[in-house]
């Protein structure tokens, strides 16, 4: 079917018309397009779909849900708003269809923060014919490919009971005035409408369909990169904690080994020492003169006793130093436990 255009502002049809009050970009990252349609009477509308040409290609949009985008009444406000991703961009041209047979072209969007043009707001006819659809989510899942051959299959049977419904205009312009075979065709007319209007209906809750199934799988995508992430910081933290462990190992080998060299140390200065005793205590008794002779005891007077020897005082300082050697030992061997554990 040959679709039906007219100039920028406002969507005429034969019958239909769409006056556009505003189109342009928000603050939430969409394209918004307001106006009032007139002449629906007889269309029903499908979830409308933006069709953009920009400097970077063609960009197509179905409609978000929160401003409920169906058929208004004649003169009524009526709002669409589309998800844009990025900064906005030049456009070339924009078209709105919301029907498989009803489509309107847009002039350019106000980019935020530009001043609104004077010919925004002229009126724009609408087209009819071909069918507008909005190709389906790319998926990989097995079931998404599923409701996408389903979805193509809904969209030949809807053009095929447009070509039906073609063949019954055709056949009622050639019955002229008769009101039998008029009252017939009317009513094949109605089912192949009723028909069509149902394959609508399911082709665009295949989409939906379609839509979440997509959704559904970056989703799970999303969340199968953030465990990895987790796992690979994981690692990174228990690596991390592998290499400071050897380093607290080799430091404690460190400092058990100047440990061990500071008790071989004192135990040769202990030596050393005790070397020194020796030979002080020989030199000591080398040169101790002989004692002289003990006078005759007399019966009244107490027997003296001689004087200590060196060899005491020598045998004193071995056990000093002995302790002292060992409390270096226990010191030296509790810092090394203690830097091992």
């Amino acid at each position: 079917m040959a679709r039906e255009r007219a100039p920028a502002g406002e969507v005429v049809s034969e019958e239909v018309v769409f006056e556009v009050d505003r189109f342009e970009w928000t603050e939430g990252e969409r394209l918004e397009v307001t106006g009032r349609w007139y002449g629906l009477r007889g269309h029903r509308f499908v979830r409308p779909v933006l069709t953009v040409e920009a400097d970077d290609g063609s960009r197509r949009m179905l409609a978000v849900l929160d401003h409920k985008p169906w058929a208004a009444g004649d003169g009524e406000p009526w709002i669409a708003a589309f998800p844009w991703e990025g900064d906005p961009v030049e456009v070339a041209g924009a078209e709105l269809a919301v029907a498989p047979s009803l489509a309107v072209d847009l002039p350019a969007p106000r980019a935020p923060g530009q001043r609104r043009k004077k010919s925004d707001g002229a009126p724009r006819p609408a087209r009819r014919g071909a069918d507008v659809v909005a190709p389906p989510p790319a998926s990989g899942d097995e079931d998404v490919r599923a409701l996408r051959a389903q979805l193509e299959g809904e969209q030949q049977t809807v053009r095929r009971l447009a070509a039906q419904l073609d063949a019954a205009h055709a056949r009622l312009a050639a019955l002229g005035e008769a009101s039998a075979d008029r009252e017939a065709i009317q009513r094949e007319r109605d089912k192949a409408m009723a028909e069509r209007d149902d394959a609508r209906a399911r082709a665009a809750l295949d989409r939906d369909a379609v839509a979440e199934e997509r959704d559904a799988a970056v989703a799970a995508r999303a969340a199968a990169q953030h465990e990895r992430d987790e796992a690979l910081d994981q690692r990174s933290a228990a690596q991390w904690e592998v290499k400071a462990a050897i380093a607290e190992r080799d430091a404690a080998i460190a400092e058990r080994d100047r440990a061990t060299e500071g008790q071989r140390a004192a135990v040769r200065e202990l030596e050393a020492l005790e070397r020194r005793l020796k030979s002080a205590e020989s030199q000591t008794v080398a040169a101790a003169p002989e004692p002289p002779p003990e006078p005759a005891v007399r019966p009244s007077a107490r027997v003296r006793r001689p004087p200590r020897e060196h060899g005491a005082l020598v045998v004193w300082l071995q056990r000093l130093v002995a302790v002292i050697v060992l409390i270096v030992w226990a010191i030296v061997v509790y810092k090394v436990l203690q830097g091992v554990v």
